[in-house]
């Protein structure tokens, strides 16, 4: 087996064809090295701008290597992507936060990843580029083939970057889940939302829960039935019992039954919602 630790973008791609499909890229690798190794790695977590999290015009970027630790405890991310610093807060331990990174989180195809949920959540997309050169941009919920495996294919396609619209006034975002305990421990279910107010009425809304389907799920119809509300108890109470209806899900005897996962979703859908909406409420604390 060969580790490369490559120091251009240019190496990654060269090393990946060079390995005609045995070779494959890895950054943080907390979830990678507990299956099995194909015969190369390609370790992309030095290369420049793979770490940088910044704001350029109007989108937030985010280097595919960018820790959660680093994600976290940024400031651009606390005040404009409230949901995902909240979401990379609980990922696994102080030890996986500072190593593990977002891209694997979408990479690896988990389909309760609490970064992918919040990046999904805030309406992110993701920057890759293929082994020709080629660059496209993809949602990250368009991202995910079945339960654990991604369309990225990483002995071919290298994740650059993470963007999204940063929260602005009058806009919030949140993120929650419920586990057994509080560390260490994968989600029952959990949920992010985000939400742009006008003249204290829904204009914009995303809500998202997991694990629903193989991708952290958009619940598209509970969005249009709060457009053009007012975030109040009653439409607190209508998104609980419509978010439960709008899902199947799968019970788990390691986890938790089918029913208390319906009541979950509902429970922890409506509560982003109202967090979200209260941060978009708040006197110039956008995303807050």
């Amino acid at each position: 087996m060969s580790y490369l630790i490559a120091s251009s973008l240019d190496e990654v791609l060269t090393s990946l064809r060079d390995g005609s499909g045995k070779a494959r890229v890895v950054a943080g690798g907390t979830d990678l090295y507990l299956q099995d190794l194909p015969y190369g790695l390609v370790d992309l977590s030095c290369l420049k701008g793979t770490t940088v999290i910044e704001q350029e015009d109007d989108l937030i970027s985010l280097g595919s290597a960018v820790t959660h630790t680093a994600a976290a405890s940024s400031p651009l991310v606390l005040s404009r992507a409230r949901a995902l610093a909240e979401g990379c807060e609980v990922i696994g331990s102080p030890q996986i936060r500072n190593i593990g990174t977002i891209g694997g989180n979408v990479v690896n195809a988990a389909p309760a990843a609490d970064a992918a949920v919040a990046l999904v959540g805030l309406g992110a997309e993701a920057v890759i580029i293929d082994i020709e050169g080629n660059i496209r941009q993809e949602a990250v919920e368009n991202l995910y083939w079945e339960y654990n495996r991604s369309l990225i294919d990483s002995t071919r396609e290298v994740m650059i970057s993470l963007q999204f619209k940063p929260c602005m006034d009058g806009e919030g975002s949140a993120f929650t889940r419920f586990a057994a305990r509080r560390a260490l421990a994968l989600p029952m279910v959990n949920a992010a939302a985000r939400v742009k107010l006008e003249n204290g009425l829904v204009k914009e809304i995303r809500l998202v829960a997991a694990p629903v389907n193989p991708a952290p799920t958009r619940l598209v119809k509970t969005e249009e039935l709060v457009i053009g509300k007012p975030v109040n108890d009653q439409t607190i109470s209508m998104v609980e019992r419509s978010a439960a209806e709008e899902v199947e899900v799968r019970g788990s005897l390691l986890r938790c039954s089918a029913r208390y996962r319906l009541h979950l979703v509902g429970v922890l859908v409506s509560r982003a919602l109202k967090t979200a909406a209260e941060r978009a409420m708040g006197q110039g604390k956008a995303g807050e």
